[in-house]
């Protein structure tokens, strides 16, 4: 809060505090004039003063900002120079030193960036201040929330209805289905696309050949019953996948409705036919050819498991529909505002999970505004803030900034370690760190964090200084000469000395001890590669008499575009009468 000894802290100084003192001057000398009309007497001398008196207020006006803006962190960084403030630019935060605003231009904003930070600095605060500037501009946003705090939907929605576009906004919840819209990441894309985005449902087993060879069978095995129920004509969920890996029955169901819907599609059908005869066995007792259930289930078991999750609970109120309220492509087509939360309490490994669906699916949505013509992409460029991104990431990243930019997409991740991005392997660091072009760094959590970021910060030559002094005293007895000189006794002296010397040597421009200075809000800012600044980040608040005119967030329902027949291959078995019948 600003008080009166802000004030009287403030000294003055300078071309414009003398000319802003002179023009005052100047006023007050006017109305010594004789012989001037009343209205040149006021006037003029009214004019000069407020002039002067304008200069000296933004003098006062920049001193305390920059002072509230200076903080108590004990960093002292020297900003590098602010690059000239665009309106289509993004905002990212205040330079501490200059309390000057840093504005990244738009094409520099296109080239994505990073955010590293312990929980609880500000990571999502920065988050929240990009997100309004994006719906304030009209812009879509993709927000996926690895923390589930309900007060950030309540924000959110408070911005939304700040710049009046509450209609836009798009909520998936899985841990409430209530407050969520309905949403299945399966319908889009080819069968490769959708059979890895379920892949990362399973884990990584390139360490383990064994383990490595069923996973990508599973994989395998997904996109050939995606691409028969494609060529069939029907959409599908969770369900319907959950229950062709572990039903023979739905598989030759799944078999017949081909061969009647697909007579086009010769290769689904040959690849679909190849694929089910692996597990055909000869029943002992009826020797005909039916396919082995406990073999389906003995190989594909695990992955239907975990299909299964998003097939029933509250992920099976969201995700099993054939029309869903949220699709990606659209919403990057037509500036929708996409919140996604993860339910992370008690679901910690569902919740990654669905953060890579999510992430698979926007990744088929880049691809398609690729193939867009370039008035068609969105404009301004859409906006995806990955928040703890460390519980979700995949080798997929690796090349999505890339894509997104020439899709006129910006990507910001937000991660607290580097070993987030380790996890993965350095190939992914390298990616990650070398396709952002603006990188922030909060205060970080440990070490090996605090030296990557100054690493990426770099070096600079730094002069050294050292000063050195000395006394001498010395004594002996004197000699036969000094005698017959008429010396005599002891004989000594004494004398001092001082030097100074300068050397240059390489040093960290910010090292990692000031970077576990920094204080929350505060962040140390790399930009284009080699501008580095000290930043202070806006918090975004509203006050009590908008939040009540707001009120609390309220789910809309847009009209679900028409698509294919839902599958609903669960309709299609055979009742238990008709298995008994058989």
């Amino acid at each position: 809060m600003l008080d009166f000894h802000d004030v009287l802290a403030t000294r003055l100084g300078g071309t414009r505090d003398t000319a802003g003192l002179l023009l005052i001057m100047g006023g007050g000398l006017v109305t010594l004039l004789p012989n001037l009309p009343y209205w040149a007497w006021a006037g003029g001398g009214l004019a000069l003063s407020l002039a002067g008196g304008a200069l000296i207020g933004l003098h006062f006006a920049s001193c305390i900002r920059i002072k509230r803006f200076g903080g108590a962190c004990g960093l002292e960084l020297n900003s590098d120079a602010v690059p000239p403030a665009d309106e289509n630019g993004m905002s990212i935060g205040f330079v501490g030193d200059t309390a000057q605003e840093l504005v990244i231009p738009p094409a520099e904003w296109t080239r994505h960036a990073m955010i590293v930070g312990q929980s609880g600095v500000g990571k999502t605060v920065l988050g929240q201040w990009l997100m309004l500037q994006q719906i304030e501009r009209g812009g879509g946003l993709l927000w996926i929330d690895g923390k589930l705090d309900p007060a950030n939907l309540e924000d959110l929605h408070r911005a939304c209805a700040w710049c009046g576009r509450e209609g836009d906004l798009l909520v998936i919840n899985p841990g409430n289905p209530a407050l969520s819209n309905t949403y299945n990441p399966l319908l889009d894309g080819e069968p490769d696309e959708i059979a890895a985005r379920c892949g990362a449902l399973l884990p990584e087993a390139e360490a383990n050949a064994g383990a490595d060879y069923y996973r990508q069978g599973a994989i395998n095995a997904i996109a050939t019953l995606v691409d028969a129920i494609q060529a069939a004509g029907y959409g599908f969920h969770f369900a319907d996948l959950q229950t062709l890996l572990t039903s023979a029955n739905a598989l030759e169901a799944l078999a017949s409705a081909l061969d009647a819907r697909a007579s086009g599609r010769g290769d689904a059908r040959m690849r679909f036919s190849l694929f089910i005869d692996q597990y055909r066995r000869v029943d002992r007792v009826t020797r005909k050819h039916e396919i082995d259930t406990n073999e389906l289930k003995r190989v594909f078991g695990g992955l239907g498991a975990r299909l299964s999750q998003f097939g029933s609970g509250g992920f099976g109120r969201v995700m099993n529909t054939y029309s869903p309220e949220v699709n990606l492509f659209d919403a990057v087509t037509h500036n929708k505002i996409v919140y996604v939360m993860l339910p992370t309490m008690g679901k910690g490994e569902a919740a990654s999970a669905l953060g890579r669906l999510v992430i698979g699916d926007f990744r088929t949505a880049i691809a398609r505004v690729q193939a867009l013509p370039e008035s068609e992409r969105p404009n301004p460029p859409f906006l995806g803030f990955f928040d703890e991104a460390g519980s979700y990431l995949t080798q997929a990243w690796s090349r999505m900034f890339e894509q997104a930019r020439s899709a006129r997409l910006v990507m910001v991740p937000a991660f607290q370690t580097r070993a987030n991005l380790a996890a993965l392997g350095d190939e992914l660091v390298a990616q990650v760190a070398g396709n952002t072009l603006t990188k922030i760094f909060f205060k970080p959590g440990e070490p090996e964090t605090a030296k990557w970021m100054a690493d990426m910060i770099g070096q600079e030559m730094q002069e050294q200084r050292s000063q050195s002094s000395n006394e001498t005293i010395s004594a002996r007895n004197a000699s036969l000469a000094d005698h017959m000189r008429g010396a005599g006794g002891t004989l000594g002296g004494s004398g001092d000395g001082a030097g100074e010397s300068r050397s240059a040597r390489l040093g960290y421009r910010v090292t990692p001890d000031d970077l576990a200075r920094l204080g929350k809000g505060e962040a140390v800012a790399l930009y284009d590669g080699a501008k580095v600044y000290k930043l202070h980040i806006p918090r975004v608040t509203f006050d009590d008499d908008f939040v009540e005119r707001a009120g609390s967030f309220k789910l809309s329902h847009p009209a679900a575009a028409a698509g294919a027949p839902g599958l609903d291959i669960a309709r299609m078995l055979p009742s238990a009468s008709e298995q008994e019948d058989e």
